[in-house]
């Protein structure tokens, strides 16, 4: 049988809610870091990430995570029909198309650019070749949305 409703004083309130969110709080990280080991993983090397401008930080947590808002991974979440780059029309629009490929974009790569893959700059590369990345795809948005 259900026990009457009564009344909970200020100080039962708090650590019911104290352990509710302890419970829910390590139920969430044990569930993200299952479902997402490399960035766990990432995290835990001590990744540059953290080292970086907050707005740079973002863009390579989403192109990371593959939620940006090139055409590729838009099409992936049936968000465009199509995938050619807004730019120059040749390739599919990727992370990797417009860190390394794109033609219309190569005069804001700076010299000696890495021609490396973009995963491994995202993941691996320094603080400095991170923000660069950052940088590059805000301003391949910025042209490709005029």
């Amino acid at each position: 049988m259900p026990q009457p409703w009564k009344p909970l004083t200020l100080s039962d309130a708090r650590s019911v809610l104290q352990r509710g969110t302890a419970r829910l709080w390590s139920a969430a990280q044990l569930y993200n870091s299952e479902r997402f080991p490399h960035f766990y993983e990432a995290y835990k090397a001590g990744d540059y990430l953290q080292s970086v401008p907050r707005s740079d930080a973002v863009q390579i947590f989403r192109a990371r995570a593959k939620h940006t808002l090139f055409l590729a991974d838009r099409a992936r979440h049936v968000w465009s029909a199509t995938t050619a780059c807004r730019l120059c029309g040749e390739q599919e629009e990727t992370v990797q198309h417009v860190l390394s490929e794109c033609w219309e974009v190569a005069g804001d790569r700076p010299s000696g650019w890495p021609d490396k893959p973009a995963n491994e700059i995202l993941w691996c590369g320094d603080r400095v070749a991170m923000s660069t990345a950052a940088k590059i795809m805000r301003m391949f948005l910025r042209r490709a949305m005029q």
